[in-house]
């Protein structure tokens, strides 16, 4: 559900290019362009938007457009000038329900679902935009009902909760990978997939348990013993967060899927505040001496990358909770 990739988002003189495009959809064997709710078979050409790299402005863009018309590249630009998002196999400006496309919108889907690193194909891209644009936008905000829109965000936190779990789990010293996104697929079971996470969540929280014991028993200095707490604090918000993710797919009652969401969201920006209170406190100078001769807090060194990849990825989450 993720564009990622420098090929997706190019930025180069007044325009940027991306790939995906929200008009483009797949039926069965059926490629279609939707733009302007018309409904228009396309030939499909996946293109590399780099091959677009001398373009520098509209004008040059228009010069890119396909001598057919049926020909799509599922791949669009923004144009900084008229702030408009145009096709670049046929330079249409995009719109949907009758409403132009605010590139603001596709800027917002692209953030949201930038968790992943590697480039996903222009067919998941494309699909990913569109339900985002209509979920989560002011735009369209009255094309969907609460509850349809409520059951899309689900099935997003339920998704990026694992990719991040994936992603953190690759970078932490203190843990074993999980996986891949490869294995993440439509109706995995999400439990049977995140076991292995929670239970070293739950020996990170023994360990910096153990060294908040031992600190306090040594007589640390305040601002060490707080910093063990608050690694030990990270570990058990951020297995409660999975917690409460985990009930994400149980819940059919609208008002009690919006409280849940809502709970999440509280955990994230809990999350958010503890990680930077960490980040900050290893990049200072006191730490930095101390861990040249205490190995215990060698973990927490290490977590300086981690720390970057965590504020990243649950700014995203709570910047779409945030919308609710």
């Amino acid at each position: 559900m993720t564009i990622g990739g420098s090929q997706n988002r190019n930025r180069q003189g007044t325009i940027r290019l991306i790939r995906g495009c929200p008009c483009f959809k797949v039926f069965g064997d059926e490629k279609l362009c939707v733009n302007d709710d018309s409904i228009l078979e396309v030939d499909v050409i996946d293109v590399d938007t780099s091959l677009f790299g001398f373009a520098r402005s509209k004008e040059d863009m228009d010069k890119e457009r396909s001598e057919e018309d049926n020909i799509c590249y599922a791949s669009v630009y923004i144009d900084e000038i008229t702030n408009r998002i145009y096709c670049i196999s046929q330079g249409w400006v995009l719109r949907i329900h009758g409403r132009d496309v605010p590139a603001s919108d596709i800027e917002d889907a692209i953030q949201f679902m930038s968790t992943k690193d590697l480039a996903a194909s222009m067919e998941i891209c494309s699909d990913c935009i569109y339900k985002f644009i209509l979920t989560l936008s002011d735009t369209y905000a009255d094309t969907m009902t609460k509850q349809e829109k409520a059951d899309e965000i689900r099935k997003y936190v339920d998704k990026f909760s694992l990719m991040i779990a994936v992603k953190h789990s690759d970078m932490d010293d203190m843990m074993k990978s999980i996986g891949s996104e490869d294995d993440i697929e439509e109706g995995v079971d999400s439990f049977a997939f995140l076991r292995s996470y929670l239970v070293q969540l739950l020996e990170q929280q023994a360990y910096w348990s153990k060294i908040h014991y031992e600190l306090n028993n040594e007589k640390a200095d305040d601002w060490l013993i707080k910093l063990a707490q608050m690694r030990e604090l990270l570990a058990r918000l951020e297995f409660q967060f999975y917690s409460q993710t985990l009930q994400l797919r149980d819940i059919a009652d609208f008002n009690l899927l919006i409280k849940m969401l809502q709970f999440i969201l509280k955990t994230s920006d809990e999350i958010l505040l503890l990680n930077e209170s960490i980040h900050t406190e290893i990049r200072s100078k006191r730490f930095v001496n101390l861990v040249k001769d205490d190995e215990r807090f060698e973990h927490l060194e290490a977590y300086g990358e981690k720390s970057r990849t965590v504020e990243h990825n649950f700014s995203n989450i709570l910047q779409i909770l945030s919308r609710l």
